[in-house]
């Protein structure tokens, strides 16, 4: 089936996934692929462009992790699209191992960025001011478009009252595209190593195993009893931290988990979200410690963009492009 070629002005969503394999999900998640067309002289993203319930979406990608880069990327593929009226930032991103109503955070779940307390549902934690003895953060962030916000909780209902989880089926989609996607398979739970804040990853360029990271001193933890790992996404809503600065001290994720109640450390929505109605879902692929490595990226990315594409089907009909 030939692929259809659409106007910019047919676009009303920018889908940002900062890394290669964020964007392989994101892609894998259409449900068409649409023909690319010209863009402006100074735009210098790269789209790939598709369709999802007859929502028409941007896809890109970044050049560099950060704020700075997602806020150029942005701007320019707003630039091109004129009709953009919402985005959303999907990725992996690094996980505060606390519990909330959901559970408690463990990797392959889902964090999505939602208003809470004094937050808008993204803090940047490293903008501000140093004063003498402290940091003051400064500045505030735009909360999500109320659309988003809705679209998310009729997701919710949906999934507390079906037999099977929508999202963990769209998890699959990768596994059922193409060969070769073993990356984006289920690591399982037996894989989800937790270690305390005090014990430290030795060998940054080697695996636990080879590093002799003791496996007596991981963190037993169970399931939860209401948890079915092999068909359920558990998908937690709060603050997410947004900074330059890779997290990989437990310390300090935790000092500023304790400071601002984060859930997830990323490096890209305070950027995205400056100038732009963002929601941010981020898929836990580490703990932000120094023991965090690349085996659950390409689920955390799948199962991250699955939850994104099931937004698509509870968005208002008039938001369906024509």
């Amino acid at each position: 089936m030939p692929r259809r070629r659409l106007a910019l002005e047919a676009y009303r969503v920018g889908w940002i996934c900062p890394l290669e394999v964020e964007q392989i999900a994101a892609m894998d998640m259409l449900d068409e692929e649409h023909d690319s067309l010209p863009q402006k002289p100074a735009d210098h993203n790269v789209y790939k462009l598709g369709s999802i319930n007859n929502h028409n979406i941007v896809i890109a990608g970044l050049p560099l992790t950060g704020n700075c880069p997602a806020a150029t990327v942005v701007a320019q593929m707003r630039m091109t699209f004129p009709n953009l009226r919402y985005g959303l930032l999907v990725g992996i991103g690094g996980g505060v191992p606390v519990r909330t109503e959901n559970g408690t955070i463990r990797l392959g779940h889902v964090v999505v960025g939602t208003p809470t307390g004094v937050h808008s549902g993204t803090v940047q934690y490293d903008h501000g001011k140093a004063k003498e003895g402290s940091f003051e953060r400064t500045g505030s962030i735009p909360p999500p478009p109320a659309l988003l916000l809705n679209a998310a909780r009729a997701l919710n209902v949906v999934r507390e009252r079906e037999d099977h989880d929508p999202v963990w089926k769209d998890a699959q989609r990768p596994l059922k595209r193409r060969r070769g996607a073993r990356r984006f398979k289920f690591p399982g739970v037996a894989k989800d190593y937790l270690y305390p804040p005090q014990n430290t990853h030795q060998q940054p360029d080697k695996s636990c195993t080879e590093s002799g990271c003791d496996p007596c001193q991981r963190i037993d933890r169970n399931v939860d009893e209401d948890e079915d790992e092999e068909s359920f996404v558990v998908v937690h809503q709060g603050t997410i931290a947004s900074g330059e600065l890779v997290v990989k001290t437990a310390a300090l994720r935790d000092r500023l988990a304790d400071q601002y109640g984060v859930l997830c450390f990323e490096m890209e929505a305070a950027g995205a979200l400056a100038d732009f109605p963002c929601l941010v879902i981020r898929g836990i692929s580490d703990y932000c410690d120094s023991h965090k490595n690349d085996e659950w990226h390409g689920y955390a990315a799948a199962a991250a963009a699955a939850y994104a594409r099931q937004l698509f089907f509870h968005l208002p009909e008039e938001e369906a492009q024509k």
